[in-house]
């Protein structure tokens, strides 16, 4: 694969009418802060998104985030097409549609014991919850030591969710506690056959996005041209390593993005 971001952009602009671009919200299309309530959209970002549907492209957002927040402060609403799978799947949003499933009551038992477990544990103090409706977020980023912090708290939510029958996710700076069966893969895979494109990028930064990976390679190896394409974070390199095409920050995920729709 080419590792040149103008080669990608090329091949996939040669058929954008069948292709299906997916791209992560935090870390991709958004620089991390350190307060996700404070998140948007790199410069030149929302131009990028709506020149590839107006150029017929099916457009897509895959985020652990909750789509309404994402459509939100992203300004979202602005691209007609545009289709956000939020809480990586869980959550659809198109043209104001928001399809959201039930909260099972286990999420309301972790909401009720997640914070005594920290504090048992000995959290650092500046660790903190993030609360996304079907998921819970164990912050350390603005901890002393996130990598320590995090090691600390490990073991007490990963048993603790595995005594509610849900998952513990890693990623940057972060512990997300989330319902078993979704993750950024399957998302894709549900856009794929929505959309049945003919070419495919799927572009994200964090250990998440690695089933997303996954299937692109899976893809390519039946004979579709598809791209993985990671923002490179010192703190998840494993996504960096995985992908076809690298780049450096969210201004040139705009840049790629613009690129192709032109």
């Amino acid at each position: 694969m080419s590792g040149d971001p103008s080669a990608v952009a090329t091949e996939i602009r040669a058929d954008v009418a069948h292709a299906l671009v997916a791209v992560d919200f935090d870390g991709t299309l958004a620089p991390i802060v350190p307060d996700p309530a404070d998140s948007r959209l790199a410069p030149g970002a929302l131009d990028a998104l709506r020149g590839l549907v107006e150029r017929g492209a099916a457009v897509a957002i895959i985020t652990g985030r909750n789509a309404r927040t994402v459509v939100e402060l992203g300004g979202l609403e602005e691209v007609p097409g545009l289709r956000v799978s939020g809480l990586y799947g869980a959550e659809e949003w198109q043209d104001g549609h928001l399809d959201v499933p039930d909260e099972p009551p286990q999420l309301a038992t972790l909401r009720a014991r997640l914070p005594g477990l920290l504090g048992e544990a000995g959290a650092d103090p500046n660790v903190w919850i993030e609360d996304k409706r079907l998921s819970l977020v164990v912050h350390a980023r603005k901890a002393a030591d996130p990598a320590a912090a995090l090691a600390r708290l490990t073991g007490p939510v990963t048993g603790l969710a595995a005594e509610l029958g849900l998952e513990v996710h890693p990623g940057r700076d972060v512990l997300e506690v989330r319902l078993p069966g979704y993750d950024k893969g399957s998302a894709l895979r549900r856009l794929i056959a929505e959309t049945s494109p003919q070419r495919l990028a799927f572009i994200g930064d964090d250990l998440g996005d690695l089933p997303a990976f996954e299937v692109v390679a899976q893809l390519r190896a039946s004979g579709m041209p598809a791209w993985s394409i990671a923002v490179r974070s010192e703190e998840a390199p494993a996504v960096a390593a995985a992908a076809d095409l690298v780049v450096t920050g969210p201004d040139q995920v705009v840049e790629l993005l613009a690129a192709i729709a032109r």
